[in-house]
C-alpha cells in the first residue's frame, strides 16, 4: 500500500548507504566490490518485486475500502512510522557501521535497548491513543492504532540480526526476508480486506509480515535473542547512533503532517487522499532510491576529490530528473484513466494534489545527490539544518493552507518548502563548488509545465519535448544512448 513505502523508505535508506559502503569484512578489494554488486542486484530486484506486489495490493485493497476506510490505516501508520524511527534509536546504524568485529557485548545489548523501547513505545502509545485520537478526528484511527502497535516488537527485535546479514553481505538473505514478509502482507491483507475486515485487518496483516521477517531473520542469521546489558557498549551505540540518525528523523517528520495537520482539519477521507497521492509518488519514484544508493556508493570511493564529486552531482542530476520526471508526466497524462481503472472512481480527487506532490518529488530527486554528498563527507549537522527548514516550512504552511483551501492546501505546503533546497545548495557549494545547474534546471522547468497541463492548458504538454530537443540536451541525451549502446548491444567488426 502507499503508506508503506514512505514510510520504510527512509529507515531502509539508511540500512542501504551502509550496504553500498560496508566498513567491516576484512575481504580483498577487488572481492568486496564483486559481493557489493551481486548484493546490489538483488536488493535491486526486491525493490521492483516490492512494487510490484504493491501495485496488486493498491488494484484490490483500494477499491475496496475507499478513501475514508483507507485514510484510518494512513493515519495510524504514519503516527506508527514516526514512533518506530524514533525507538530504533539508530541502533542499527551503529551495528552496520561499527568498526571490527560486532561482540556478544554488542549485540546483547542492542537486543536489551531495542526491547526497552519496544515497551516504553507500546505503553507510551497507549497512554496518549485517547487525546491523540480526539485531536485527530479521524474514524477508525484508534482501533487501527490499536492493532499496530503490536508489531513494535517485532519490528524492533529483527534489527540486530538483520544487521549481521548486511554486514556478513548477505544480500541474498536480506532480499528474501523482506520479499516474504510483503508477500505474508498481501496474501493476508487481500484475504480480511475482502473478507469485510475494513482498516484494521490491514493492520494485522502488518503484524504478520513484522511477524513473518523477524522469524525469517533469525533462523537465516542462525541467532535468537539474547539480552545482556553493557552501560560502557550502551552508551557508545546511543552516542553515535542518534547523532547520525538525527538528520534523518527530522526529514520523517513529514510522515506527520498527513495525520496530525490534514487529519484534525478534513477528517479521514481527506487524509487517505493524501495518503494514496503520496504512496502513487512513492511507487513512481523508486528508482530515486536506487539512485541514491548508487551515488552513495560512487561518492565514498572519491570523497577527498572535490572537483569529482561535483561532477557527480551534475550528473546525477540530470539522471535524476529525465528518469523520474518520465514517469511523473506520464502518469499526470493518462492518470484521468489509470485511477479509475486501477484504484476506482472513488480516487479521482488524487488528480487535484498530485502535480504539487509530484513537483516536490521532481525537486527532491536532484538534491537527492546534495544529501547523499553531506551524508558521505559526513556533514550531518548541516543536512539537519536543511531538514529543519524544511520541516519547519511544509507543516506551517500546511497548517494555515489546509484548513483554508481543503486538500490542495498540502500541495500549495509544498510548494512552500521548495526553497528549502537552497539551503542544501549552499552548503554543497561550501564543501565542493557548485555543480552544473545548466541541464538540470532546464528538464525540470520543462517537466513542471507538464505536470500542470491541466491548468496551463495543453500546450504544457509539449513543453517537456522541447526542452529535450533543446542542443544541449541533445548532445548529453546522444552520450547516453551511446553509453547504454556500448554495454548492451555487440560491437560489429568491420
Amino acid at each position: 500500500m502507499g503508506n508503506e513505502q514512505g514510510t520504510i523508505a527512509g529507515q531502509r535508506q539508511e540500512a542501504d548507504q551502509n550496504a553500498a559502503s560496508p566498513s567491516t569484512n576484512a575481504q580483498k578489494p577487488e572481492g568486496m566490490r564483486a559481493d557489493i554488486m551481486k548484493g546490489g542486484m538483488l536488493l535491486y530486484g526486491r525493490q521492483i518485486i516490492s512494487i510490484g506486489l504493491k501495485m496488486i495490493g493498491v488494484l484490490l485493497i483500494s477499491r475496496v475500502l475507499g478513501p475514508e476506510l483507507y485514510g484510518a490505516y494512513t493515519a495510524a501508520f504514519g503516527v506508527y512510522s514516526y514512533v518506530l524511527a524514533l525507538g530504533q534509536a539508530g541502533l542499527g546504524i551503529f551495528l552496520l557501521r561499527h568498526e571490527g568485529a560486532l561482540t556478544e557485548g554488542h549485540i546483547g545489548t542492542a537486543y536489551t535497548l531495542l526491547a526497552a523501547m519496544a515497551v516504553l513505545l507500546v505503553v507510551g502509545i497507549e497512554l496518549l491513543l485517547t487525546p491523540l485520537s480526539h485531536y485527530m478526528n479521524v474514524a477508525g484511527f484508534t482501533e487501527v492504532m490499536q492493532v499496530l502497535i503490536l508489531a513494535i516488537p517485532f519490528q524492533l527485535l529483527a534489527i540486530p540480526v538483520t544487521a549481521q546479514l548486511e554486514r556478513a553481505l548477505n544480500y541474498r538473505a536480506v532480499a528474501f526476508i523482506e520479499v516474504i514478509g510483503q508477500v505474508a502482507y498481501y496474501v493476508v491483507a487481500v484475504a480480511l480486506v475482502l473478507g469485510g475486515a475494513g482498516p484494521i485487518g490491514l493492520a494485522f496483516s502488518w503484524i504478520v509480515q513484522q511477524v513473518v521477517s523477524a522469524l525469517l531473520a533469525h533462523l537465516l542469521g542462525h541467532r535468537w535473542p539474547k539480552f545482556r546489558f553493557d552501560r560502557s557498549v550502551a552508551g557508545d551505540m546511543l552516542s553515535y547512533s542518534i547523532a547520525f540518525s538525527a538528520a534523518n528523523w527530522i526529514w520523517q517528520a513529514r510522515m506527520l503532517v498527513n495525520p496530525l495537520v490534514v487529519g484534525p482539519a478534513l477528517g479521514a477521507y481527506a487524509v487517505g487522499i493524501v495518503g494514496m497521492t503520496v504512496g502513487i509518488m512513492e511507487m513512481l519514484g523508486v528508482i530515486k532510491t536506487i539512485t541514491w544508493r548508487l551515488s552513495v556508493a560512487v561518492l565514498a570511493k572519491f570523497q577527498d576529490d572535490r572537483a569529482r564529486i561535483c561532477k557527480a552531482i551534475t550528473e546525477g542530476m540530470q539522471i535524476q530528473i529525465l528518469a523520474i520526471g518520465t514517469l511523473m508526466l506520464g502518469f499526470s497524462w493518462f492518470g484521468q484513466w489509470i485511477i479509475p481503472l486501477v484504484f476506482g472512481a472513488r480516487w479521482l480527487p488524487i488528480l487535484e494534489l498530485y502535480p504539487f506532490v509530484a513537483l516536490s518529488y521532481l525537486t527532491n530527486a536532484p538534491f537527492n545527490m546534495h544529501s547523499a554528498t553531506l551524508s558521505v563527507l559526513r556533514r550531518n549537522g548541516r543536512l539537519a539544518l536543511f531538514h529543519i527548514l524544511h520541516i519547519v516550512l511544509f507543516a506551517g504552511a500546511a497548517a494555515i493552507a489546509v484548513p483554508l483551501f481543503g486538500i490542495k492546501g498540502y500541495g500549495y505546503a509544498e510548494l512552500v518548502a521548495l526553497p528549502a533546497y537552497l539551503l542544501a545548495h549552499y552548503f554543497v557549494i561550501e564543501m565542493v563548488g557548485a555543480p552544473n545547474y545548466e541541464l538540470a534546471i532546464l528538464w525540470w522547468s520543462g517537466t513542471a509545465i507538464g505536470l500542470f497541463w491541466q491548468e496551463l492548458g495543453l500546450w504544457a504538454i509539449g513543453v517537456p519535448f522541447l526542452a529535450l530537443l533543446a542542443p544541449p540536451s541533445l548532445a548529453v541525451l546522444k552520450g547516453y544512448f551511446s553509453g547504454l549502446r556500448g554495454r548492451f548491444l555487440p560491437v560489429q567488426e568491420t
